[in-house]
């Protein structure tokens, strides 16, 4: 491609500085002569060889201020114009920068790196630059005219999709037999539940029909206490297999909000956390005791609206522990506790001397959680999220 006129070397830097320097000194040529034939003319006895001499000094030394006037309207050009050369070619530099890092195409190994140009001249930086974007037109024409090398790694793709497919199919299939094998699990733990249930069921059965019999006092003392065990044990096996059924989600409410503080009673560890449990779930405050003195000493601590109290226990009964709460009750005055006693004996005989110890309610062991929530349903009716219907 041949170059602009207005963009030649020649007619850009040197001819708008020559023209003038040069009409300048065909002025000063012509002065000088104008001189010369002046004096020759006047008094053409007085022209000398100094005259002549002098006037060719003159002109010699405006001829040199000229050529140096030149020069350095030549030089201050030349920067200029290098100045604007060097700007075009650091954007040039940047572009060709960024459009290698978006191509992801490396420079050719003779080229130095683009970072270093600055210290390079600018011909050579120049020429660096156009080896590289020779290097990408290169690139990207093997990559359009030869789709065909790109099928290797394309297939390469796939085969890793579906190893991982495979992969993952096989880690599908182990899980489905995980599971499988916790359900044969979970089955056999419930049959053996169930079984270790209606075998407890049975023993307090039989334990119910020999304490209605005429038997001594001592033992039927040793028979009431080997019955609340017994009951703490099916209350224990009834929640293990609502657990592994799934039928405790039936009654799992939302948390309600609610203000009742609840003390539990019982020197049953079992039946103490089962409690409890139940209870928190449902967003009350419960706290738990596991004798009749450590309960009268939290009632002279802090106010319970609702206490679950266990009848037989070692040292002090329950049935002793409602009389003196209520005793307590009576010299402080102030609002009075729901005491509601948790016994297996729930014959009319258990239900009166639970009243007449000073106990509201009454609840058989073992109990679900939908009747222990309805012993707070009913005397605290406006609770009404406490239901296990709700």
């Amino acid at each position: 491609m041949q170059p602009s006129q207005q963009e030649h070397f020649w007619n850009t830097l040197i001819w708008p500085v020559l023209w003038p320097l040069l009409v300048v000194q065909a002025t000063l040529v012509v002065l000088c002569v104008l001189v010369v034939w002046l004096v020759g003319w006047v008094s053409p006895g007085y022209a000398s060889w100094s005259i002549s001499l002098w006037l060719m000094l003159a002109l010699l030394i405006g001829s040199s201020l000229n050529v140096a006037a030149f020069l350095m309207l030549v030089k201050s050009r030349a920067k200029h114009k290098e100045a604007r050369l060097m700007q075009h070619l650091a954007e040039l530099e940047r572009h060709t920068r960024a459009i290698t890092q978006q191509t992801s195409a490396a420079s050719t190994p003779q080229a130095p790196a683009l970072d270093e140009l600055p210290m390079t001249p600018p011909f050579a930086r120049i020429a660096n630059v156009s080896r590289v974007l020779a290097s990408l037109s290169t690139s990207m024409t093997d990559c359009s005219s030869s789709p065909q090398e790109e099928s290797p790694s394309a297939d390469e793709d796939a085969q890793v999709l579906r190893d991982d497919l495979h992969d993952q199919q096989q880690q599908v299939k182990r899980l489905l037999a995980g599971r499988d094998r916790a359900r044969e699990e979970s089955r056999l733990k419930s049959e053996y539940l169930g079984l270790l249930q209606r075998e407890t069921d049975a023993l307090f059965a039989r334990l119910s029909e020999q304490l209605n019999s005429e038997v001594s006092e001592d033992c039927r003392a040793n028979m009431l206490e080997v019955r609340e065990r017994i009951a703490d044990i099916r209350a224990l096996l009834m929640n293990l297999v609502q657990d592994t059924d799934g039928q405790n989600e039936a009654y799992d409410t939302a948390p309600m909000a609610t203000s009742l503080r609840v003390l539990v009673v019982d020197d049953g560890p079992v039946n103490l956390m089962l409690a409890r449990q139940m209870l928190e779930n449902h967003g009350l405050h419960v706290e738990g005791v596991s004798s009749a003195e450590q309960a009268l000493e939290r009632q002279q601590q802090s106010y319970f609206d609702l206490v679950f109290m266990d009848i037989f226990m070692p040292t002090l009964s329950g049935l002793e522990a409602a009389r003196r709460w209520r005793k307590v009750e009576a010299t402080q005055g102030g609002r009075k506790s729901v005491l509601v006693a948790l016994t297996a004996n729930a014959d009319n005989m258990g239900q009166d001397e639970c009243l007449s110890a000073g106990l509201d309610d009454l609840l058989t062991k073992p109990y679900q959680p939908d009747t222990l929530l309805g012993i707070i349903a009913k005397w605290f009716p406006d609770n009404q999220r406490i239901s296990s219907g709700e």
